[in-house]
């Protein structure tokens, strides 16, 4: 019997002991742990720097000059990615193009951002450059003169008359995809273009979407000289979503971007 008291003693005894033991190795392993995951996020702190094409210097595209019209969505991306920039404490060099296969200087190194209101297209990836995550969405729509909102209501009712279209943007996919026969379609490369047509009443539209931000607000794009009718999707049930491209070869770009996406609503 003393035999066995003993040997039940020595376990419990041995038992306690490898308990312990157990916890201070949990306790060094998790020690571990936190010494590598803080290793880790020095490391990736150091690997965030952005290093653009040019360094310290943000290379843009964009479609217009010197915007100043508060309408203009090309004003609202400016001051976006001067933002951006500035928290990056980067310079920025603003490259204008025509908005038609703009997102391809990003794919071609050509400039670190595209920033000419990108729908992400999959037909608009090319490999090179890499979407961001959305800033905005859109709805189409055509806009007309107010004295003409009870002659149109849809793009059927505009047979025998003229639509304005920018060329390559996704309005032109839906002005030629749904007008009927006897519309006419006017292509232009930019939209100052199209409104200088349309003041002098040589079109009857203007096809240019609705803008919202991402939680569903309008932001409003006209004052009182238009009005905006047939609102629908590019794809029904889909929203027709606008990116930022980034050049792949400026690194960490595109996660500082999306950072700052996540962070800041769009427009400011």
């Amino acid at each position: 019997m003393v035999g066995a008291r003993t040997t039940r003693s020595d376990r419990r005894q041995f038992e306690r002991e490898t308990m312990n033991r157990l916890r201070t190795l949990s306790r060094v392993v998790a020690g571990m742990a936190v010494l590598w995951t803080l290793i880790a996020a020095i490391g990736c702190a150091g690997d965030q720097q952005i290093e653009t094409l040019r360094p310290g210097v943000l290379t843009v595209a964009v479609t217009s000059g010197l915007p100043t019209d508060q309408y203009d969505p090309q004003l609202w991306i400016r001051r976006y990615i001067e933002q951006f920039a500035a928290e990056h404490e980067l310079t920025i060099s603003w490259v204008v193009v025509p908005f038609n296969e703009s997102w391809l200087l990003a794919s071609s190194d050509e400039v670190d951002l595209v920033a000419t209101n990108v729908a992400s297209f999959p037909d608009r990836a090319h490999s090179g450059a890499t979407f961001s995550a959305p800033f905005l969405y859109e709805r189409r729509a055509l806009r007309i003169r107010p004295e003409d909102q009870g002659r149109y209501e849809h793009i059927d009712d505009f047979i025998g008359e003229t639509v304005g279209v920018v060329s390559g943007m996704a309005a032109e996919r839906d002005v030629n995809r749904r007008a009927p026969d006897g519309v006419i379609v006017r292509t232009a490369e930019t939209f100052t273009q199209l409104y200088a047509e349309f003041d002098a009443g040589q079109l009857n539209a203007i096809a240019e979407a609705e803008y919202y931000s991402l939680d569903g607000q309008v932001i409003p794009s006209h004052g009182g000289e238009v009005i905006l009718i047939d609102h629908h999707d590019l794809t029904p049930g889909q929203r027709e979503e606008s990116v930022f491209v980034v050049c792949d070869q400026s690194r960490n770009l595109l996660f500082a971007v999306n950072a700052f996406i996540a962070r800041t609503g769009f427009p400011l």
